[in-house]
This record gives structure tokens, sequence and C-alpha cells, in this order.
């Protein structure tokens, strides 16, 4: 054994240095994230609200919306019986179904093809409304513009004031 080497030390990390000089090493502080969470709430109000007004908006708005199209729909089919119906009762006092054909032959000279209706030309004011409507004729691609005055009667929205439920300048014009 004389001429053998020494025994080699096993291989290790070498040791850490005395602890006496490195201080110890403070917690982590624990960061709260409060402006994630009053993002998420601010966001979540903002939708709500929205949501909230354009329900509200929506069934305000949309049943004389409904009555201006059924009232349309059957002129543009030309049920002027079922259009004349639909108006209130001292409209048909005066009037008939073939009034009103004559009365939309002067807003439309080529007769009612198709119509549209935006949700954002309705004004209501208490129990009357008034919606704007713009007429395509039947053989052209231009539009008449008119205004159908609706009256709330009994929970129904109906076609009331004007002619026949129109407020036209060429109405009053031409019956002048």
């Amino acid at each position: 054994m004389a001429g053998e080497p020494p025994p080699s030390a096993p291989w290790a990390a070498p040791a850490p240095p005395p602890a006496a000089w490195m201080p110890p090493r403070p917690p982590r502080p624990r960061r709260r994230r409060v402006w994630i969470y009053l993002l998420v709430g601010a966001v979540v109000l903002i939708t709500g609200l929205a949501v909230a007004s354009g329900t509200i908006w929506v069934q305000k708005v949309k049943p004389p919306i409904d009555a201006a199209n059924a009232y349309l729909r059957d002129i543009s089919h030309r049920n002027y019986a079922a259009a004349f119906r639909q108006m209130c009762p001292r409209e048909r006092v005066d009037g008939s179904p073939r009034s009103l054909a004559d009365t939309v032959d002067r807003l439309a000279a080529f007769g009612v093809r198709d119509y549209d209706i935006s949700p954002f030309d309705v004004h209501i004011d208490g129990t009357r409304a008034t919606v704007k409507a713009d007429l395509h004729a039947s053989n052209f691609n231009d539009a008449d513009t008119v205004r159908i005055q609706l009256e709330k009667i009994d929970g129904d929205w109906r076609p009331c004031g004007g002619q026949f439920g129109f407020v036209d300048d060429r109405l009053t014009s031409s019956a002048i």
C-alpha cells in the first residue's frame, strides 16, 4: 500500500460559505393586484348597464316599429282593406280602403314594392310616435321617404293622424 495513491474524496458540491456573513433573505412580499379586480368589476358593470339600457330601448321602440311594419306590409301587398282596419277609429270615419289606395299612389307614383324602417328613426312622445319609412317604388330603385304617425290606443299602436297615418308635404300640397 505504499505505492497506492491516497484515497480520493468522493465528488461533491463545494461546501456553502459560512452563514455568518450572509443575512437571511426577507420573505417575498405578496403583491395584491387590486387593479385587476377593479378593472373586471368595471367591465362587468358597463356591460350590464349596456344590456339593460339596450333592452329598455328595444322594448320601447319595437311596438311602434312592428305596427308600422304590419301597416306597410299590407300596403306593399296591395291589401288596402287589411291596412285600413289597422288604423285608429277616427281615421276610418272619413276614409275607405279605396281612398287609402289613392293616397299611397300619390306618395309612391308607381306603387310600393318594398320599404325600409330604421329603428333609429322612431320618435316617441308618450302615446304618439312618428316612424320614418323609405318606400321603394315598383319600377325604380329610388326611395320616397315618408313619416307614419302612430298613436297608442288600448295598448296597440295604430296609424293615426296626418292622412291615413302618413305625414308628408306632398299630401298636404296636393290636397289644397
